[in-house]
């Protein structure tokens, strides 16, 4: 993150907005709706907390483009990690498919009742038998951002689910985002030799 701002900035005006962006962060998460500690999904949500706390220290005097950037980059020094699922693969679509049914299975009634501002997810809608296939029906990261008044920021990040899917020689096809102002966000993930 501080590499693209002092790119676009200087170094003295990235360490400010970095050091800001902290305790930003930690009153963030602080505030955000509780989704539940146990939540395999809430990485997510504090993932992209990460990157709104820089664009609410420096006032949005950083473009969201610029934020949108240092998503990206910081996806990318992770590579290794994503690419450890190759999409092409059986094992590498029950691996992806997995995480979203790890969420699903957790998200019960009783969690529902406990957590109603957490993710939903479905899959509704599945093209085809076996396809790695989701929806997200509602999105707390959405939300919050729309709460703090930055969501604009949130389309940008939503392009970047492209971006993690091609780390793992994958390719998401999708016709929404609820940040786009959809009723949700459809993931149809194939393999990029498919």
């Amino acid at each position: 993150m501080k590499k693209v701002l002092i790119e676009k900035y200087d170094k003295a005006y990235a360490s400010e907005i970095i050091k800001k962006s902290k305790k930003i962060y930690r009153k963030l998460i602080e505030e955000a709706d509780d989704i539940g500690n146990d939540n395999p999904m809430a990485y997510n949500e504090m993932f992209a907390l990460v990157f709104v706390a820089p664009y609410i220290a420096s006032e949005k005097n950083i473009p969201p483009e610029t934020i949108q950037e240092m998503m990206r980059r910081s996806l990318y020094s992770v590579k290794w990690f994503f690419s450890l699922v190759n999409l092409n693969t059986e094992r590498g679509k029950k691996a992806n498919k997995k995480n979203i049914l790890k969420y699903y299975k957790w998200y019960t009634e009783e969690k529902e009742n406990l957590y109603p501002t957490s993710f939903k997810v479905d899959f509704e809608g599945e093209p085809y038998e076996g396809a790695c296939y989701y929806r997200i029906t509602r999105c707390p990261i959405c939300a919050y951002t729309k709460k703090l008044g930055v969501d604009e920021l949130m389309p940008l990040f939503c392009e970047l689910d492209d971006v993690m899917i091609s780390l793992q020689h994958g390719v998401l096809h999708r016709k929404e985002t609820i940040a786009k102002g959809g009723d949700y966000c459809d993931f149809l993930i194939l393999g990029d030799k498919e």
